[in-house]
């Protein structure tokens, strides 16, 4: 098969391609100022799917091994236990596994993983008030059930946001207090077993911060690649041209992503107009309707174009993402004050999601430009006949649907092998390219123009009844004379309409048969000839 080399070609060349993008990254500059505080680089600010679901396992695995042996210790060689506080606990055990039965039997299993890590945090803090009871029912000693609290504040250090951890925190203090004062302690006593208890969870905060913060970082930046591949992918690379509309769609889809990766509260990318110096927005997050205006106007925004290179600053980051056929692409984003760090780890962030962004639009360029490239006669720029015969099908149904006329015409340049051997091919290429650029500003953007082959040219005219046809060509004839004046060159033309039922083939090859009558006829002419199906066929020029 032919497409089998040229896909080959590509995924090699593509290869090539990411290899080099991912050794020769964007540069990064970060902006001159006051020193930002160094921070966790990574918080978990949308949770992801895969995080939420390890989370839980994990949780439910440690609550499931906790508490029956927490509630077997509580009875053996125990006379006393208090059976209000262990109705508590069972209380609380019961409303959470109704509220998860509950929360999934309204979401279905389609909740995000946001709002199921909201659920889930209200679950731990009822296990959390649950393992509490359980202690509280018993005279045995805080030391040997308070540890158990640390379980749920690891957990929603795994599934929750800053705010879900500051929460827990002091919630779980809070029972521990509780427990503490309700078993008698007091005094010093009291104040060393809080801030043992207190050093403890912070402790332990600050390593989940550290490593599952972090994990959590490299995760989300993962699925924000894969993301933005999906959307490429879903646009698909049937576009002949790739233009700013083609990219709106993929920056649409893969914008919501940026935030797990550079905390942001607004994300906007824009296309600038070499020619016209205009600025036109494609795609903002998080309101698509928002006015973005501003931002391009900031002072990084040529710089970063310029230099090519990702220009980080406290309060904003502009990255050069690509090209489309209308300017550069480019995208800007206001940084979020709680993380407007301009670190090391900070600025690889930055140069990552550029480099991320800017593959998937090389790829798209690259992809359409081989499909162009295969759709398009390489010396005058004009459709090949591949196109032709697709748009001929199209035009066909069209016609069907709207019951409009359809005309085609085939064009001849007269004496063409004599003109090339007199003045020489590369002088007969630019008339092919002179003739080109004439038909195409004299024809109307829906109508079609091929290179048929060699000098033959092929024009098809939607909504054009015969007559139209022919008089359009005319004024093509008498147009492609004036403009090759000195180095005579003719063209002859034949026109036809379809009959609505031939096939593209045939449908072209009568108006083969009226361009053979052109030339027949002495060149320099336009032959009509009407359908096969009509009644009274004939010719006239």
């Amino acid at each position: 098969m032919p497409a089998q080399p040229l896909d080959r070609e590509f995924e090699k060349t593509w290869d090539l391609f990411l290899f080099a993008a991912y050794c020769n990254p964007l540069p990064v500059k970060v902006g001159m100022g006051t020193a930002d505080t160094p921070d966790v680089r990574f918080d978990l600010v949308h949770p992801t799917s895969r995080q939420l679901r390890d989370g839980v396992t994990c949780g439910l695995i440690a609550e499931s091994i906790m508490i029956p042996v927490l509630v077997a210790v509580t009875f053996i060689d125990h006379s006393t236990v208090h059976w209000g506080y262990m109705a508590g606990a069972i209380a609380c055990i019961v409303v959470s596994i109704s509220y998860q039965s509950i929360y999934a039997a309204i979401t279905k299993g389609k909740a995000k993983p946001t709002s199921q890590a909201n659920a889930w945090f209200m679950i731990a803090c009822l296990a959390l008030a649950g393992l509490a009871c359980i202690e509280l029912s018993t005279s045995t000693p805080a030391a040997l059930y308070t540890p158990a609290m640390l379980v749920g504040v690891i957990f929603v250090s795994i599934v929750g946001d800053r705010r879900m951890q500051l929460v827990v925190d002091l919630y779980a203090l809070a029972l521990i207090a509780l427990i503490g004062w309700v078993q008698g302690l007091r005094g010093g006593e009291y104040i060393v077993s809080m801030v043992i208890y207190a050093s403890t969870i912070g402790v332990v905060n600050f390593i989940c911060a550290r490593t599952v913060g972090s994990l959590t970082g490299q995760i989300n930046f993962s699925q924000a690649i894969d993301s933005l591949n999906e959307c490429f992918d879903s646009v698909g690379i049937d576009v002949v041209r790739p233009t700013a509309e083609t990219f709106a769609e993929i920056f649409a889809r893969g914008l919501p992503y940026v935030a797990d990766i550079l905390p942001a509260e607004r994300v906007a990318v824009f296309n600038r107009s070499s020619a016209l110096e205009r600025y036109t927005l494609l795609a903002a997050w998080p309101d698509v309707k928002a006015d973005c205006a501003d931002l391009v106007h900031l002072p990084a925004v040529p710089v970063s174009l310029a230099s090519n290179t990702v220009e980080l600053e406290s309060g904003f980051c502009v990255l050069p993402v690509g090209y489309a056929t209308d300017g550069e692409l480019f995208m800007v984003i206001e940084r979020s004050p709680d993380n407007a760090n301009t670190d090391a780890r900070t600025a690889e962030s930055a140069g990552l999601l550029a480099a991320a962004f800017l593959r998937v639009t090389s790829r798209a360029n690259f992809v359409n430009g081989l499909h162009a490239e295969s759709r398009t006669d390489p010396l005058t720029g004009l459709a090949n006949r591949r196109s032709l015969m697709e748009r001929l099908q199209m035009e066909m149904a069209h016609a069907i649907r709207a019951e409009t006329p359809l005309s085609v015409a085939m064009i001849d340049l007269d004496h063409f092998k004599k003109f090339n051997d007199q003045y020489g091919h590369v002088v007969g290429d630019t008339v092919l390219r002179s003739m080109s650029a004439m038909m195409v500003s004299n024809t109307r953007d829906q109508d079609m123009i091929a290179r048929y082959g060699g000098e033959e040219f092929c024009l098809v005219m939607p909504d054009t009844d015969l007559i139209g046809g022919h008089h359009l060509l005319e004024h093509l004839r008498r147009g492609g004379r004036d403009s090759v004046t000195d180095l005579g060159v003719t063209m002859s033309v034949g026109v036809t309409s379809w009959d609505g039922l031939e096939d593209p083939v045939t449908f072209i090859d009568r108006a083969d048969r009226a361009l053979y009558q052109a030339k027949s006829a002495g060149r320099d002419r336009v032959i009509s000839i009407a359908a096969y199906t009509e009644p009274h066929t004939g010719t006239f020029d």
